[in-house]
Order: C-alpha cells, then structure tokens, then sequence
C-alpha cells in the first residue's frame, strides 16, 4: 500500500528514508519527488502491508504522523481510494 510522507528535508535519499523506517515497517520501495520545491521533497512509500487490514494501516499512520524520521519531521497520508 502507498502511503505519501511529507515534511522531508533536501538532504533525504530513498535508501536513508527506508532504512529509518525499518525500525517500524517493511518497505517495499520509496519515490522521491523532487519537483517544485526541491529543498522540500516528499515520497511515495510503498509498506509491505498488502495483506494487512486498512484499520491497521491507518493506525500505523496515525503512530507515524509528526515522528521525527531520516531527519525529517514528517506528515503521513493515506491517500483516498478511486477506482478506475
């Protein structure tokens, strides 16, 4: 499930932020986005939590939400879901 992590710093890379979050959760990969305001980038993280319930997922969101993380004080979203 991707999950999208503001609040991140310049300095960040993809494999400094999923290290820092390995002492919470699996990771299966992490996107940078650098454009617009490159001195405030943020991700898209991908958890390895496929076959665990939305409510924990949102519960784990809600523990990471402003945690001081890789540096950075983030903000964790879960985005809404559209089907296609």
């Amino acid at each position: 499930m991707k999950v999208l992590v503001r609040g991140l710093r310049a300095g960040v890379d993809a494999a400094r932020l999923r290290e820092a979050l390995a002492a919470y959760v699996s990771v299966k990969d992490v996107e940078l986005i650098r454009e617009g305001d490159g001195s405030h980038p943020w991700a898209w993280v991908d958890l390895d939590l496929d076959d665990v319930d939305p409510l924990s997922v949102w519960k784990l969101v809600a523990m990471l939400d402003r945690r001081y993380i890789a540096g950075c004080h983030t903000r964790w979203h879960v985005p809404a879901y559209r089907a296609r």
